[in-house]
């Protein structure tokens, strides 16, 4: 498997002004005319042969994801793309794997998968001065939090006492990614802790840990979804004057995006999103359009006909959304640009809210009305 590739953000060699939707379209286009072409090249053992030419496609079309060959099935080979654990991202990624058409030989991901467990003893990575830290070196005190539903762990490996303490959680989470996956990690784990530890009947190795995360859910029978499923539920504890300050209540899949967003007067400092040709937006809907003990009903109504309108298009998908003292608020992934704003206003108008809603950007000044 060759190392996955960071895209640089801050460059400027991609098609400006291209939406995510059409790059993706791009990609699809492009790949099933190299595909059997990397195939071969992989099979020869030469797949270093092929980083320089995938890259600068990936940068001038993709930017802001990374990516990484790897084994297929039935002795085929994968593509991954990732967001690299940043769930705005890993929406891409998801956008972009649906619409992946089917090539032969070739398998493709939208996270980084965990390597069989057949491949995973005897895994390591080479850190300073020809040191290497292995998987079954690697060990690992766990402690299950069954109302959070997660495994805390402790992780220590011996020759971590001769590598810079700034560089110990790169080291774990590179290898524990090997072994549970981009998303296992983020599904199964919560607090880590990085520090040398006395062995005892809770200790066993980062190799070992898949088969006893599975005994755990076997076990307490846990019903988890996917990180791209898995809304998270927030409140405001006080109300500010600023946007969205007034919000009472909501669920989110990019909880955090969001408070940082209401912290913020209303934009974030930062556009996640940058240079991807996607956007994140959100509804503003005035709240006297709610039937008094309907409102839960209708706003959710109105964000599911959002979310058809959008996803029939392949132009974007809703993100949850919130209820506040004078408005209510759901919030959009726009994968189209100007075409996925005209499928939202264009719905709301449908819905006779063309009056009574404003659209807002996430990161910027720009604001469309519903009017």
């Amino acid at each position: 498997m060759t190392d996955s590739v960071s895209q640089n953000e801050n460059d400027q060699s991609f098609e400006h002004g291209q939406t995510f939707k059409q790059r993706v379209t791009k990609f699809w286009q492009w790949y099933p005319t190299v595909a059997e072409r990397f195939f071969q090249t992989i099979e020869a053992g030469k797949c270093g042969d092929l980083v320089d030419e995938v890259a600068e496609f990936c940068e001038s079309t993709i930017p802001g994801l990374s990516w990484v060959f790897g084994p297929g099935e039935n002795g085929g080979h994968s593509f991954t793309l990732s967001g690299e654990g940043q769930i705005a991202k890993q929406l891409l990624a998801e956008y972009w794997l649906q619409r992946a058409p089917e090539i032969p030989k070739w398998n493709f991901h939208a996270s980084r998968q965990a390597t069989p467990a057949e491949f995973v003893k005897g895994f390591a990575i080479s850190v300073d001065e020809g040191n290497r830290v292995d998987v079954d070196g690697f060990q690992v005190r766990t402690h299950v939090d069954d109302e959070r539903q997660k495994i805390d762990i402790v992780a220590w490996h011996p020759t971590l006492q001769s590598v810079p303490k700034s560089k110990h959680f790169t080291i774990l989470f590179l290898l524990v990614d090997e072994v549970l996956g981009e998303f296992g990690t983020q599904m199964w784990l919560g607090q880590i802790k990085i520090e040398p530890f006395t062995p005892d009947s809770y200790t066993r190795s980062l190799s070992e840990l898949p088969e006893f995360i599975s005994q755990v859910n076997t076990y307490h029978q846990w019903e988890k979804l996917p990180p791209l499923e898995t809304y998270t539920v927030y409140q405001l504890r006080e109300n500010k004057p600023s946007p969205r300050g007034d919000t009472v209540i909501g669920s989110s899949l990019i909880p955090q995006l969001v408070f940082d967003c209401i912290d913020n007067e209303g934009k974030l400092d930062e556009d996640p999103l940058q240079n991807t040709g996607a956007e994140l937006v959100y509804v503003a809907i005035d709240g006297s359009v709610f039937p008094e003990g309907q409102q839960s009903d209708v706003r959710a109504n109105i964000e599911d006909i959002l979310s058809d309108s959008l996803r029939k298009e392949l132009s974007g998908q809703t993100l949850g959304g919130a209820f506040g003292l004078n408005e209510s608020y759901i919030d959009l992934l726009l994968l189209d640009g100007e075409e996925s704003r005209r499928i939202v206003s264009e719905t709301l108008a449908l819905l006779q809210l063309k009056n009574r809603v404003r659209i807002e950007s996430h990161v910027n000044d720009t604001t469309h009305r519903g009017d």
